[in-house]
């Protein structure tokens, strides 16, 4: 793979994870309540609880695929291995047209795929958030149900990253990186908050552009898939 080829990879996977919309949607709903209870300090301070949570999470399942990556043979994880390739591009063409068809259920609104049990959960662990603690905890699990979305998508960011190079400290740079913009979005609805929108302006925000999120993140999915085989398969 050259490096120009995990590089465009690489793009495309960090634009996935920064589309995606659970997190998000449940940090904004933590600044809602949160906004409605404590001073605009005590907001901004578990707001940056929730951010450091949803970081530590991503940092963690980068750490433990990079592990994965690294013990196992690089001729059995790489994107030159036929079968391994064509599994993901499997996974990745699976992916499209499961973002393209029940990432958003199909009524008006923004309401994504998870159960209404669990976005009823996450709705009340939001309105309950106090403490740091609770902040932090709510943004590392926020994002549990959408896992199965993004896993593939880290995993292939850690071989391209381990393609691009393998000194240390770029390997390093490029996974922090990563990091930060998967996190970028809530940078984005504190901003909104911070300058006087509220939940009601996000939500119309939101539903006003669902479609394009919708289409945009299924075909970032196909080009993803469509990179590999030129390059990789063809």
């Amino acid at each position: 793979m050259s490096v120009f080829t995990s590089l465009g990879i690489l793009i495309l996977s960090t634009l996935i994870i920064a589309s995606m919309k659970l997190i998000p949607g449940v940090f904004a709903l933590l600044l809602h309540y949160a906004s409605g209870k404590f001073s605009k300090t005590k907001v901004n301070d578990l707001s940056i609880f929730f951010i450091f949570g949803t970081e530590t999470m991503i940092a963690l399942i980068l750490f433990l695929i990079s592990i994965l990556a690294f013990s196992i043979s690089p001729e059995t994880l790489n994107l030159g291995n036929n079968m391994f390739t064509w599994i993901i591009i499997g996974i990745l063409i699976a992916l499209s047209l499961i973002v393209f068809f029940f990432y958003y259920r199909k009524d008006p609104g923004t309401k994504l795929f998870i159960s209404r049990k669990v976005a009823k959960s996450l709705d009340q662990k939001a309105c309950l958030v106090k403490t740091r603690s609770d902040a932090f905890v709510l943004g590392f699990f926020s994002g549990l149900p959408e896992l199965f979305l993004v896993i593939p998508i880290y995993l292939v960011s850690i071989i391209s990253i381990t393609q691009i190079s393998t000194c240390a400290t770029t390997y390093s740079a490029l996974i922090i990186l990563l990091d930060i913009i998967a996190i970028s979005p809530l940078f984005l609805i504190h901003g909104l908050f911070q300058t006087n929108h509220n939940l009601a302006d996000i939500g119309k925000l939101r539903t006003k552009n669902k479609t394009f999120f919708r289409i945009f993140i299924s075909l970032l999915y196909l080009l993803l898939a469509i990179l590999i085989i030129i390059f990789e398969v063809l």
